[in-house]
């Protein structure tokens, strides 16, 4: 039977989501490395920013390139992992309300992400997707892509600084122990420190990121193997599908050329609706 084309959807504009997060992540390291700070203090606005339609708050950009010169990568990588995070609990979104619309799951109570995540897990453990090296990683999948929740969830919630629920709301996978970051163990268990904040580098946001999209594929095999008895594995290699940017940036099949006014605009003198 041909796979069904809501659930492939909903897979490739997650996969495609998650990719161009890691190509932004990409993109933004090596610009960061190779500015001058002299160029980015000349483009910044001089003395205010708006942060609302009616107001402005005054700042130093010197300040803000010094900050961003010891806090980029960790600040880049929690966006960027933000975005993959998004794009796959939509993913999960897409998939249940597919199936149950369809007759195939009843809906679940209570459908927030740790839920929705409990039920992936529990499809996931049912996969039959790629090689035995793949399949021996789904704990481990499973680990990081919860182990990510939490984090998003301290930086949501609580200013990116370590709390009780980080430590005991892991989801409960079958002969695993939920990640706990070593930093939380030796400041906050050990040292009992009451601000520690999470650092993410850029060795942790692909280590995530990967998790997510093999955790995807996973997922839209199972989901096709089981409830539309599809046979055939989805792969890049027999699609032979390349890594097209332009759609994955901005979902068009082919890149417009679009004439952008606002393009190097000083946001603190520019007006909304300006032609």
């Amino acid at each position: 039977m041909p796979r069904d084309l809501h659930i492939r959807r909903a897979f490739e504009v997650a996969d495609d989501a998650m990719q161009a997060a890691i190509g932004y992540f990409m993109y933004g390291i090596a610009c960061e490395q190779k500015a001058e700070l002299q160029e980015v203090l000349s483009a910044l606005p001089p003395a205010h920013i708006p942060i609302t339609h009616n107001w402005v708050r005054n700042y130093s950009p010197s300040e803000l390139c010094h900050a961003m010169e010891r806090l980029f990568e960790p600040y880049h990588a929690r966006v960027a992992l933000i975005a993959v995070i998004g794009a796959f609990e939509g993913a999960l979104r897409n998939f249940g309300e597919r199936l149950v619309a369809s007759g195939k799951i009843a809906k679940p109570p209570g459908w927030n992400y740790k839920r929705k995540l409990e039920w992936a897990f529990s499809i996931a453990r049912q996969s039959a997707y790629g090689d035995q090296q793949m399949q021996a990683r789904i704990p481990t999948l499973c680990l990081h892509v919860d182990h990510a929740r939490r984090i998003r969830n301290l930086w949501m919630h609580n200013n990116g600084l370590f709390d009780s629920e980080y430590a005991e709301g892991g989801i409960q996978i079958p002969g695993q122990q939920p990640i706990i970051d070593a930093v939380y163990v030796e400041q906050v268990q050990k040292k009992r420190r009451r601000k520690v904040g999470v650092v993410l580098s850029s060795m942790g946001f692909f280590q995530f990121a990967k998790s997510h999209i093999e955790l995807l594929h996973h997922l839209h095999d199972t989901i096709q193997r089981i409830h539309f008895r599809q046979k055939r594995s989805y792969g890049y290699r027999q699609l032979k599908k390349r890594i097209e940017w332009h759609r994955l940036l901005t979902g068009e099949s082919r890149l417009s050329v679009i004439s952008n006014p606002n393009r190097n605009v000083n946001p603190a003198t520019h007006k909304a609706g300006a032609g």
